[in-house]
């Protein structure tokens, strides 16, 4: 399944963009307490889900709907004559006959990378039964992603198998180690090469070697390997990352945590 746009951003409850729809009364009765809460609804009706207001423990019909595919926020449930209702504004609610709480499925068809070192737990779900595992370094073709109410995203990898996605990434990373790094602003030193480079030991890591650099600080620096300086020449775990001469006063000399992309 692809989800088709469904609201950029989600929206809230001042920012409702209601269809117009025939006014009709439903005659509905036999209210229990609402139930606070604060979470997002998603619209499943293909005709759009109709709206309806409360008065004296009955649900009526309004004149306005919600498109389907759209995301709401919902501060209340309440339940109408055995019917739960979700409220998106105040006095304006939705059935949830009209909704899921779950994320849309998004449709994907592309590589990633099982970044765990060990194996990873396979799933026949989100949050569902353990069906195997897939060894780290392993390569997997993604074919959709959902996210539960948790925040966490989930891959299917096919055949029911699903993986959290704490455990892939885009990027082929095939080592992890921890160094470390000076910084240099080539300009000063009369180059052109720009800030895209690092100067590594060639031997270590050879020239076009795509290294991802996080200091202590928790920055990240991409780059390629395109040089190898005097120090850097003769200590294998030392890397000099290019950056403007402010930063690079700035940064002094730190460990770092660098990435292999593959």
């Amino acid at each position: 399944m692809k989800i088709k746009k469904i609201a950029a951003s989600i929206l809230t409850v001042t920012t409702l963009a209601l269809m117009g729809i025939s006014t009709q009364t439903q005659t509905v009765n036999a209210a229990v307490a609402s139930i606070d809460t604060s979470s997002v609804i998603y619209i499943t009706n293909n005709n759009g889900a109709q709206l309806y207001s409360l008065s004296n423990d009955t649900m009526s019909t309004t004149s306005r709907s919600l498109a389907n595919k759209s995301a709401w926020i919902t501060n209340k449930i309440t339940n109408v004559n055995g019917v739960t209702y979700y409220q998106v504004a105040t006095n304006t609610w939705v059935a949830a006959t009209d909704l899921s709480t779950e994320a849309p499925a998004v449709s994907l068809d592309k590589d990633m990378y099982v970044k765990n070192n060990g194996g990873v737990n396979l799933y026949d779900a989100p949050n569902g039964n353990y069906v195997g595992s897939v060894n780290g370094g392993s390569t997997v073709h993604v074919y959709e992603s959902k996210t539960d109410a948790n925040g966490t995203t989930w891959y299917d990898v096919g055949k029911s198998r699903w993986i959290n996605g704490e455990y892939l990434s885009n990027d082929n990373v095939k080592q992890t180690l921890t160094m470390s790094a000076t910084a240099y602003d080539p300009v000063v030193l009369g180059s052109n090469m720009g800030y895209s480079g690092v100067a590594a030991n060639l031997s270590k890591f050879p020239k076009g070697t795509h290294l991802r650099i996080t200091d202590g600080s928790g920055n990240t620096y991409d780059r390629v390997v395109n040089d190898t300086g005097l120090f850097a020449y003769s200590n294998p775990n030392q890397l000099d990352i290019a950056m403007p001469n402010s930063q690079a006063l700035q940064f002094g000399r730190q460990n770092v945590t660098v990435q292999v992309i593959g």
